[in-house]
């Protein structure tokens, strides 16, 4: 008894002990100061556009990716079965805050296609996490294990046409669920596929996240916020996958991100990159009290610390313009189908046609004088270096703003870290589109106010 009753004192001693700061061993140990919300949203300030779900092509856009010939969807075009999609589901196994692991937990969301949801209403929904250790933060690293849309659809040829087959079914969360895991997909770019270590190449896992701006963690503080977004909202579109299955020739329709940067074309398998994210952090209590900016009604505001360059954020041309301008685009070889005497007969006559095209873009490069390159490949090796340049595949690739509000007259911006900011307005993109420098008071970023604006902790600032 006289033992238990030391083991107790001890006991009750050492939770009163201080940790490394200035609180009790135990009460630090299951104390959490960073917060990580995900949003699916470009804006940070909230919904944005209501492009409801069930509506999605404001201005006339395509939800489907046929607009031109060479488009991903070639085979079978608007079939009365295919239907917009209702569900996002995510699977993630990992975050990392450089190398530190701080949620090693698998996390599963089903997330509805609704503009109430926090995923899309601008609220984010709460992500399990630990803390990291003090320091500085230029990235988060997300280890997405699937991401999946619903309602993909599997057509098979019957030799002079399609016909709807069934619901594609995948895997989720150790439940079998209707959709398509488009994240297999989202591994490598299609450029990445080009290159001779393609097969090292993976984009997804783990998905390499800026945070603009910083994270500066710092565990005095009782609560730091990491905001993370994913360009999801208003940025949804439909694309082919062919295979043949038993010597029959079959397609699915697939939902994954708009392909408004990274063109995908008929037959390409690869469509990574064009998942576009952000992240931004901040202190409660130590951010501004608000930051209200002037601009028209329907454009965007987005602010940007000084340090950063707007050309980061905005492309001089769409994907497909600058892919169009790749001599040595060369077509993509037809699959064979095994051992079944019709589908094999089909494929020599499409391989006939891919050896033709082929030829023809072998001529187009041949004539080319690209930056004084004389060999074949080093002109295609030019012309592909140039159009990863263009598209801004270097480093974390094209910036979304970290911060970003749809403007009613004016735009107010909340938890906006201290520091100095660059404003600017912009056009509203069509659906599935981001910004293009056009989109900038007709082509010439121009600061709202004439210069820089500091925002302070607990201040109240107008623009301009």
């Amino acid at each position: 008894m006289k033992f238990g009753n030391i083991y107790l004192l001890l006991f009750a001693i050492l939770l009163l002990i201080p940790g490394c700061g200035n609180e009790p061993v135990f009460t630090e140990m299951s104390t959490n100061r960073l917060k990580i919300v995900l949003k699916g949203t470009m804006e940070s300030e909230g919904a944005g556009y209501l492009d409801t779900f069930s509506t999605p092509d404001r201005n006339g856009a395509s939800v489907e990716d046929s607009i031109n010939s060479n488009d991903s969807v070639d085979d079978v075009q608007a079939p009365s079965e295919d239907v917009y999609p209702s569900k996002l589901m995510l699977d993630i196994a990992e975050i990392r805050l450089g190398k530190q692991k701080i949620s090693n937990y698998r996390q599963t969301f089903e997330i509805p296609l609704d503009e109430t949801h926090p995923f899309f209403n601008g609220t984010g929904i709460e992500l399990k996490t630990d803390d990291p250790g003090d320091g500085t933060y230029g990235a988060v690293k997300i280890y997405f294990r699937k991401m999946i849309f619903n309602s993909a659809k599997i057509f098979k040829s019957t030799g002079n046409g399609f016909i709807y087959k069934k619901d594609l079914s995948v895997i989720f969360h150790e439940e079998t669920k209707k959709g398509f895991n488009f994240g297999g997909v989202m591994l490598n770019s299609y450029w990445d596929g080009l290159r001779i270590e393609a097969d090292e190449i993976i984009r997804t896992y783990p998905m390499r996240i800026p945070i603009i701006g910083g994270l500066k963690y710092d565990r005095k503080n009782d609560e730091t916020v990491l905001e993370i977004r994913l360009v999801i909202k208003n940025f949804i579109k439909k694309y082919e996958y062919d295979y043949y299955n038993d010597g029959v020739y079959e397609v699915i329709h697939y939902y994954a991100p708009s392909d408004w940067l990274r063109d995908v074309r008929a037959g390409e398998a690869d469509i990574g990159r064009n998942l576009h994210t952000v992240a931004r952090a901040y202190v409660p209590g130590k951010t501004a009290s608000s930051v209200t900016v002037s601009a028209a009604s329907g454009s965007y505001v987005i602010a940007i610390p000084e340090s950063e360059d707007i050309s980061d954020y905005y492309l001089t041309d769409n994907g497909k313009t600058i892919r169009d301008d790749v001599v040595g685009d060369f077509p993509q070889p037809p699959s064979y189908p095994g051992s079944y005497i019709e589908a094999v007969l089909e494929y020599y006559l499409k391989y006939e046609k891919y050896k033709n095209d082929w030829n023809t873009e072998q001529d187009s490069i041949e004539v080319e004088v690209a930056s004084g390159c004389t060999g074949l490949f080093d002109k295609y090796e030019w012309y592909w270096d140039r159009y990863e340049g263009q598209v801004k595949g270097f480093g974390f690739g094209l910036k979304i703003p970290p911060y970003v509000g749809l403007s009613n007259g004016t735009v107010v911006f909340s938890n906006m870290a201290p520091g100095t900011y660059k404003f600017y307005q912009v056009d509203a993109p069509s659906y599935g589109e981001l910004f293009l420098e056009g989109d900038f008071n007709g082509g010439t970023p121009t600061l709202i106010g004439g210069a820089s604006v500091t925002v302070g902790a607990h201040s109240t600032v107008t623009v301009p």
